[in-house]
């Protein structure tokens, strides 16, 4: 079975990244911000030495193995391929909902089994072993002793009051980082179709990107004699030591023209 992706490549929504930059700068950002969060991902392998959940060793692991496509992706999208820019849109999207799960599971986890009652918790087992080490030693107290009679309350009813304060915040939060990515989605796609429909190099802000006047230089104007009567202020050069060259030539010849009438 042969999957057709034209099918599933839209038009272009947008002209530009945010109402003042170059699309395709826009796309390389997109991908930048996604590439320094794969990195973050690659960091968080750690999970593996010092224990962490079945779902954490995975979302890690997944984000080390999708680093090198976004490597890939930030080169395709310099190098101005319509139809390759467009399997990078649709690998983006995929991105973005592999990682829309995950967070699913972060706020099922956070919000309805983590328990919001102010006391201290160990992440990992070597968390424990450090908290027991240090409670041996006498640094701290033993949070499994340090209970006293209404003091637990108190707790539970304070941390219950922030967590109805945070949790406000967080799930905003949330939602703002998903429609953020659904925006990224359409730019590249947007991008994607400008490239498809030739129109990249005519839209306002990339004429006057400095990356695009560079990749694409304008032709050189072809150089005319002072005596073609074609040639208007503009064809020429503005120099005034070359303008006044040609006054001076123009003169003689009009002075050699009226000596040969004569």
């Amino acid at each position: 079975m042969r999957l057709n992706f034209r099918l599933a490549s839209p038009g272009a929504v947008f002209n530009s990244f945010l109402g003042a930059l170059d699309i395709k700068l826009g796309a390389e950002i997109v991908l930048l911000f996604g590439l320094i969060n794969k990195v973050a991902g690659l960091y968080g392998l750690v999970v593996i030495f010092i224990g962490g959940s079945l779902t954490q060793i995975a979302f890690y692991a997944y984000s080390t193995a999708s680093l090198f496509a976004f490597l890939w992706a930030l080169r395709i999208v310099k190098s101005e391929s319509a139809s390759t820019t467009t399997t990078v849109a649709h690998l983006y999207t995929l991105d973005h909902l592999v990682q829309s799960l995950f967070h699913y599971l972060f706020y099922l986890d956070y919000w309805y089994n983590v328990p919001h009652d102010g006391r201290r918790t160990a992440n990992s087992q070597a968390q424990q072993d450090l908290i027991n080490l240090a409670a041996s030693r006498g640094e701290i107290i033993d949070p499994a002793t340090q209970e006293t009679p209404g003091m637990d309350e108190l707790r539970k009813a304070l941390a219950g009051d922030i967590w109805r304060t945070e949790k406000v915040y967080a799930g905003w939060t949330l939602v703002f980082g998903f429609f953020l990515k659904v925006y990224f989605i359409l730019t590249l796609y947007s991008y994607a179709a400008h490239l498809r429909s030739s129109t990249y190099h005519t839209l306002p802000l990339t004429s006057r990107s400095t990356a695009t006047q560079i990749a694409h230089p304008d032709p050189p104007q072809p150089t005319r004699g002072p005596g073609d009567a074609t040639a208007g202020p503009s064809s020429r050069q503005s120099n005034p030591r070359q303008d006044a060259v040609g006054k001076e030539m123009e003169r003689l010849r009009q002075e050699e023209e009226g000596f040969s009438w004569e």
